[in-house]
């Protein structure tokens, strides 16, 4: 891979990383106007190399400006769909920076995490969280930075081949077969719906068979395995079209914000935008400033008459100003009325989280107006009942049906309550 230099004043640039069993996939994609450019190189062995080798393997390459993204196999990856019973998905982040750990079994201290949203409306919104363990993450990064690479952003394959597939429409199965597993991803019209990992290959063939798709992409070759069992037409991928995906992210926008690290913003082109400031300084200089003095003196004779139309458009404008103000006090009012009644759902939430014991686990909540039901199990459900009791939020609370018993011993329970302003 040659040095990719500054590129220029119509030039951009960008790295895309992946994973492929031990190797490292980098690919340059380079674009021209409107003239896409890659190449691609193999690192063998790199998550075993020593990293003095791994350091002359990268001697040649020179130094690299732009956006570099990290595709991590999806295997490494942990995702978890659920409904969130609001459609703000800050506060959703927020919460689940402290309480991760109700919906996957690691904490926000074990993991990098973030959320995608897989669909959205006024009152709820189904997403995925996505989370990776930190030492695993940690071990790549720490091999990419002693080689100079800093990875602006990560994501996970699935997410690597939207930019490959945003020509294709209609439902597309990605497969990718790892040491152990199979990883099954569903598209629908370039919108990643299903992102699971299968053990077996009877079981990627029912999951295909379950949800018929109008074709298969098998990510590498896969020994014995072919879908056309299931009348599918299939297509088998390069090794590189991952790297190739990720680096598109760093050349264009997508729909896809996932970044299991913080990243930086792209940085305009210095170049072009002193291009820009001295075009439009000669602009101004050529044809503005002798147009104002043309127009001075028309204007001075203007000037008076102005003011005098100005005074009473601004007369005007402030009556309807008054009227606007005044509609807009009653809908405050009308806003604060309303909050005295409910008590926000994420303070609802999060209340249920702080006085719930370390050993009840909550599988289920529905609020409801002002009432919450819980549903979950824990080594005692009737103990529950009087320590939502105690809490300043919760009134009325009760078993809703009868405990079961799990077959771990533990007690399923379904607890509804009133909530208190």
């Amino acid at each position: 891979m040659k040095k990719i230099p500054f590129v220029g004043m119509f030039s951009q640039s960008a790295m895309g990383l992946s994973i492929c069993e031990n190797d490292l996939i980098i690919t340059v994609v380079c674009k021209k106007l409107v003239k896409y450019s890659h190449e691609t190189f193999r690192i063998k062995d790199f998550m075993f190399k020593d990293v003095q080798l791994l350091k002359h393997a990268m001697l040649q390459r020179g130094n690299f400006v732009g956006e570099i993204i990290l595709s991590l196999p999806r295997e490494l990856a942990i995702v978890r769909e659920i409904d969130y019973p609001h459609a703000n998905l800050k506060e959703l982040r927020e919460a689940l920076t402290y309480q991760l750990d109700s919906f996957i079994p690691f904490s926000n201290e074990d993991v990098y995490f973030d959320i995608h949203s897989l669909s959205q409306n006024r009152y709820d919104t189904k997403v995925l969280i996505v989370a990776v363990k930190k030492a695993e993450l940690d071990n790549i990064l720490l091999r990419l930075q002693a080689v100079e690479i800093i990875p602006t952003r990560v994501i996970i394959s699935p997410f690597a081949f939207l930019p490959i597939l945003a020509e294709k429409k209609g439902s597309i199965v990605l497969v990718n077969k790892s040491e152990k597993n199979y990883s099954y991803n569903r598209f629908e019209n370039n919108h990643l719906v299903v992102s699971s990992i299968v053990k077996t290959e009877g079981e990627l063939i029912n999951q295909i068979k379950t949800h018929l798709p109008d074709e298969v992409l098998l990510a590498n070759a896969i020994d014995g395995f072919s879908p056309d069992e299931c009348k599918v037409p299939s297509q088998l991928l390069d090794e590189y079209l991952e790297s190739y995906g990720s680096a598109l992210y760093g050349l264009s926008e997508y729909s896809c914000n996932l970044s299991l690290i913080s990243s930086s913003r792209k940085r305009l082109n210095a170049q072009m935008v002193l291009l820009c400031f001295l075009i439009g300084f000669l602009v101004c200089f050529i044809f503005l400033i002798p147009y104002i003095q043309k127009t001075n003196n028309l204007s001075i004779l203007k000037t008076i008459d102005t003011q005098i139309k100005s005074i009473k458009k601004d007369v005007s404008v402030v009556e309807k100003l008054q009227d606007q103000i005044a509609i807009l006090d009653k809908a405050v009012n009308k806003v604060n009325e309303i909050k005295e009644i409910y008590i926000p759902r994420i303070d609802v939430i999060l209340e249920l989280a702080k006085v719930l014991p370390s050993d009840a686990w909550v599988k289920a909540i529905t609020i409801v107006d002002n009432t919450f039901e819980v549903e979950g199990d824990a080594v005692s459900s009737t103990n529950l009942i009087p320590i939502l009791e105690n809490s300043p939020h919760f009134s009325g609370v009760g078993l809703v049906s009868p405990v079961t018993k799990t077959q771990s011993g533990r007690e399923k329970y379904r607890i509804r309550g009133n909530i208190k302003k």
